[in-house]
């Protein structure tokens, strides 16, 4: 116990260390901000989270259109825990979006942007920036059906920029489609280059609020004040503990990442982003000709960043209180809910993913030809069972296991069936599992396969 104390003594003398985490827990603030004031670090947790789970991801991920989606698969199927830290980083993500946007509207609420504080709500708004930055370059990472139409679309919209879209166009794609250089930059972006500009953020963002202070609600007329420890910690640790088990009740749940690996060949794939896009999304629905769809994809929401930015100068009137801010206030919830209200219709409408719905789906793509629905049905079974992460047909797949292009005129149907149902029977080191699915979906998987002598695709 003495050796402890004097290590703790010694590093005090040279760091301060505990001198500065009593100012910290000591410093006093107003009585009445509560439980409104958990918000920022329930963010500051979820962040945390997103580091620490986004390193450990790294340690396997390789940023390569050939690898990506293969290397995240075998973290969720190989690795102790893998599949809990992919999901966790993937409910992470929206955790972190809700947990800011919850803030800053409780910020905007309070008045907390005003005099004088106008630089540290600038600081916040691009601390949102940032976090729906690495929220968009990540999703392209897994190098997967949503993350590589996401990216598309991003970057066309960028490249609708007036005089410079061109050159955004180029910057992100570094050549002409989205690809391996696409990739390797979206990686830089959200493992280097964003990060480090997130925690400069951060940090300036806690120390303007150490030095204004939280600001004091209008319905406080005593000014009473407290310090930080315990009351306010204690409630700051409530909420990260909720929070976080909440994080972690979804991701046990619900898993990872849902898409599919890319396949450019499947058409009946519905490019749509992730929800905290959706707003965005439904508005570009709806709009028709260039002109238009470049006011909704690039000067409708900067003229809304902007119009933040430029709250504390439009409101410079000296009462945080909600009544003598009416105005302010009724537009400010009118943009809320028209952002909550797009995103839930965005929610509600969505179409059934592809596969949802087996038999409609092989019906609209094969018409009345029932062989055409065999081998539509067949090629989608394929898909379901990830075949082509170890077979190649056509030139697209995997190069693990045998290539299938032609399969059907190499081999017989019985052979084919019998090697699919137990593969060690023919090979005793074959690592191919042997095929288990419905018999329905077994039958059109042999068929397409004996098709491929005809109509070699994956």
């Amino acid at each position: 116990m003495k050796t402890f104390l004097d290590i703790v003594e010694w590093m005090e003398r040279r760091t301060g260390i505990v001198q500065g985490a009593k100012v910290f827990l000591n410093e006093r603030i107003p009585s009445s901000v509560g439980w409104r004031n958990t918000l920022g670090s329930l963010a500051g947790a979820l962040l945390l989270v997103q580091i620490l789970t986004g390193f450990l991801l790294a340690l396997y991920y390789v940023p390569h259109p050939d690898a990506a989606f293969d290397s995240l698969e075998w973290v969720s199927e190989n690795v102790t825990l893998g599949a809990l830290i992919r999901a966790l980083h993937y409910w992470g993500t929206s955790f972190i979006i809700v947990a800011l946007f919850v803030h800053m509207v409780r910020v905007f609420l309070s008045g907390a942007y005003k005099k004088p504080r106008e630089v540290n709500w600038l600081v916040g708004l691009a601390l949102f920036a940032v976090v729906l930055a690495l929220a968009f370059t990540g999703q392209l990472l897994p190098f997967n059906q949503m993350g590589y139409w996401a990216a598309k679309v991003g970057i066309e919209m960028g490249s609708s920029v007036p005089f410079i879209g061109a050159g955004i166009r180029r910057l992100f794609t570094g050549g002409d489609t989205v690809g391996a250089l696409t990739l390797t930059r979206f990686y830089a972006l959200h493992m280097v280059f964003l990060p480090g500009l997130l925690g400069l953020l951060v940090v300036l963002h806690l120390s303007l609020l150490r030095r204004h202070g939280p600001v004091r609600p209008a319905d406080d007329s005593e000014g009473r004040t407290e310090p930080f420890f315990p009351l306010q910690f204690a409630r700051d640790m409530v909420m990260i503990s909720i929070g976080l088990a909440a994080l972690c009740a979804v991701a046990l749940l619900f898993k990872g990442p849902h898409s599919p690996r890319l396949d450019l060949t499947d058409t009946s794939y519905l490019p749509r982003p992730e929800w905290y896009f959706l707003s965005h999304f439904e508005i570009l629905k709806w709009t028709e000709g260039e002109a238009q769809k470049i006011i909704a994809a690039f000067i409708l929401p900067n003229m809304l960043f902007l119009a933040l930015a430029a709250l504390p100068w439009l409101d410079r009137g000296p009462s945080v209180a909600v009544r003598e801010r009416r105005g302010v206030v009724v537009v400010g919830l009118f943009v809320v809910a028209s952002i909550v209200g797009l995103t839930a219709f965005g929610l509600v409408t969505a179409p059934e993913p592809a596969g949802a719905d087996a038999a409609v789906a092989v019906e609209e793509e094969a018409g009345d030809d029932p062989l055409r629905a065999l081998l539509a049905s067949g090629r989608r079974v394929f898909r379901e069972l990830d075949c082509q992460k170890c077979h190649r047909i056509n030139g697209r797949g995997n190069t693990t296991g045998p290539d299938l292009s032609g399969v059907g005129l190499r081999l017989q149907e019985d052979y084919l069936r019998k090697w699919l149902l137990n593969p060690q029977a023919f090979v005793h080191e074959a690592v191919m599992p042997p095929v288990k699915t419905s018999d329905e979906k077994f039958e059109a998987l042999v068929f397409y396969l004996r098709s491929l002598h005809v109509q070699p695709e994956l």
